[in-house]
Protein backbone atom coordinates (compact mmCIF):
# COMPACT_ATOMS: atom_id res chain seq x y z
CA UNK A 1 0.00 0.00 0.00
CA UNK A 2 1.20 3.52 -0.75
CA UNK A 3 1.00 6.13 1.97
CA UNK A 4 0.66 9.86 1.26
CA UNK A 5 2.92 13.06 3.52
CA UNK A 6 1.28 15.81 3.54
CA UNK A 7 3.61 19.14 4.24
CA UNK A 8 0.27 21.52 4.91
CA UNK A 9 0.71 25.74 4.44
CA UNK A 10 -1.47 28.34 4.44
CA UNK A 11 -0.89 28.75 0.70
CA UNK A 12 0.01 25.70 -0.83
CA UNK A 13 0.23 21.85 0.40
CA UNK A 14 3.51 19.58 -0.45
CA UNK A 15 2.58 15.94 -1.35
CA UNK A 16 4.87 12.68 -0.98
CA UNK A 17 4.44 9.35 -1.25
CA UNK A 18 5.64 6.11 -0.56
CA UNK A 19 6.44 2.61 -2.27
CA UNK A 20 4.26 0.20 -1.98
CA UNK A 21 6.64 -1.36 0.26
CA UNK A 22 6.69 1.84 2.47
CA UNK A 23 10.28 2.22 2.66
CA UNK A 24 10.80 5.10 0.41
CA UNK A 25 9.94 8.48 0.40
CA UNK A 26 9.34 10.41 -2.88
CA UNK A 27 8.44 14.33 -3.13
CA UNK A 28 5.35 13.97 -5.27
CA UNK A 29 4.21 17.66 -6.03
CA UNK A 30 2.79 20.57 -4.76
CA UNK A 31 -1.08 21.72 -5.01
CA UNK A 32 -2.62 25.21 -3.67
CA UNK A 33 -4.56 25.29 -0.77
CA UNK A 34 -7.77 26.60 -2.30
CA UNK A 35 -11.36 25.48 -3.62
CA UNK A 36 -9.91 22.49 -5.73
CA UNK A 37 -7.65 21.14 -3.32
CA UNK A 38 -10.39 18.27 -1.52
CA UNK A 39 -11.44 17.26 -5.16
CA UNK A 40 -7.73 16.86 -6.10
CA UNK A 41 -6.35 14.98 -3.61
CA UNK A 42 -9.33 12.66 -3.54
CA UNK A 43 -7.82 12.03 -7.48
CA UNK A 44 -4.31 11.34 -6.10
CA UNK A 45 -6.36 9.31 -3.67
CA UNK A 46 -7.92 7.61 -6.26
CA UNK A 47 -5.39 6.98 -8.72
CA UNK A 48 -2.86 5.79 -5.82
CA UNK A 49 -4.82 3.60 -3.41
CA UNK A 50 -4.12 5.51 -0.67
CA UNK A 51 -5.49 4.43 2.68
CA UNK A 52 -3.23 6.22 5.16
CA UNK A 53 -2.24 10.14 5.24
CA UNK A 54 0.87 11.47 7.39
CA UNK A 55 0.39 14.90 8.17
CA UNK A 56 2.91 17.38 9.26
CA UNK A 57 1.82 18.81 12.66
CA UNK A 58 3.35 22.12 13.15
CA UNK A 59 3.35 21.09 17.51
CA UNK A 60 4.81 24.06 19.39
CA UNK A 61 8.42 24.10 20.88
CA UNK A 62 6.50 22.75 24.12
CA UNK A 63 5.02 19.73 22.04
CA UNK A 64 1.61 21.13 21.93
CA UNK A 65 -0.76 22.08 19.49
CA UNK A 66 -0.90 25.59 18.65
CA UNK A 67 -2.49 27.94 16.47
CA UNK A 68 -1.15 26.82 13.27
CA UNK A 69 -1.57 23.09 14.35
CA UNK A 70 -5.05 24.33 15.08
CA UNK A 71 -5.38 25.33 11.19
CA UNK A 72 -4.35 22.11 10.20
CA UNK A 73 -6.94 20.13 12.06
CA UNK A 74 -9.40 22.18 10.88
CA UNK A 75 -8.09 21.79 7.34
CA UNK A 76 -8.14 17.91 8.00
CA UNK A 77 -11.54 17.78 9.37
CA UNK A 78 -13.12 19.99 6.97
CA UNK A 79 -11.17 18.81 3.55
CA UNK A 80 -9.01 15.44 4.05
CA UNK A 81 -11.31 13.49 5.97
CA UNK A 82 -11.80 10.46 3.13
CA UNK A 83 -13.71 7.55 4.50
CA UNK A 84 -11.24 4.47 4.37
CA UNK A 85 -8.42 6.64 4.84
CA UNK A 86 -6.47 6.80 7.89
CA UNK A 87 -5.79 9.62 8.99
CA UNK A 88 -2.18 10.29 11.30
CA UNK A 89 -0.57 13.56 12.77
CA UNK A 90 3.12 13.30 12.65
CA UNK A 91 5.89 15.84 14.60
CA UNK A 92 7.08 18.07 11.92
CA UNK A 93 8.88 20.36 14.11
CA UNK A 94 11.82 21.94 12.18
CA UNK A 95 11.09 20.67 8.87
CA UNK A 96 10.52 23.27 6.78
CA UNK A 97 13.76 25.47 8.10
CA UNK A 98 15.83 21.66 7.31
CA UNK A 99 14.55 21.51 4.49
CA UNK A 100 14.89 25.59 3.10
CA UNK A 101 18.70 24.93 4.45
CA UNK A 102 19.07 21.69 2.23
CA UNK A 103 17.76 23.69 -0.83
CA UNK A 104 20.14 26.60 -0.29
CA UNK A 105 22.88 23.96 -0.18
CA UNK A 106 22.10 22.06 -2.92
CA UNK A 107 21.41 25.18 -4.95
CA UNK A 108 17.65 23.94 -5.50
CA UNK A 109 15.11 26.46 -6.47
CA UNK A 110 12.24 27.37 -3.23
CA UNK A 111 9.40 25.94 -5.39
CA UNK A 112 10.77 22.64 -4.44
CA UNK A 113 10.31 23.40 -0.21
CA UNK A 114 6.72 22.17 -0.20
CA UNK A 115 7.41 18.84 -1.20
CA UNK A 116 10.32 18.03 0.07
CA UNK A 117 9.27 19.24 3.64
CA UNK A 118 6.21 16.42 3.01
CA UNK A 119 8.57 14.13 1.77
CA UNK A 120 10.95 14.66 4.96
CA UNK A 121 8.06 14.25 7.53
CA UNK A 122 6.69 10.76 5.51
CA UNK A 123 10.40 9.80 5.85
CA UNK A 124 10.50 10.17 9.33
CA UNK A 125 7.51 8.32 9.47
CA UNK A 126 8.18 5.84 7.89
CA UNK A 127 11.65 5.10 9.56
CA UNK A 128 10.03 5.25 12.96
CA UNK A 129 7.44 2.69 11.78
CA UNK A 130 9.89 0.52 10.25
CA UNK A 131 12.50 0.77 13.20
CA UNK A 132 9.23 -0.32 15.39
CA UNK A 133 8.49 -3.62 13.22
CA UNK A 134 12.40 -4.36 13.86
CA UNK A 135 12.29 -4.26 17.33
CA UNK A 136 9.02 -6.65 17.94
Amino acid sequence: MKILGLDIGDKRIGIAISDKDEKFSVPFSVIENNSHFRSNLENLINEHCIKKIIIGMPYTLKGTVGEQGLKVIDLVKAKIDFKGVEIIYFDERFTSSIIENEIKNRGLKKRHIDKMSAAMILRDYLDKKNDTKKDK
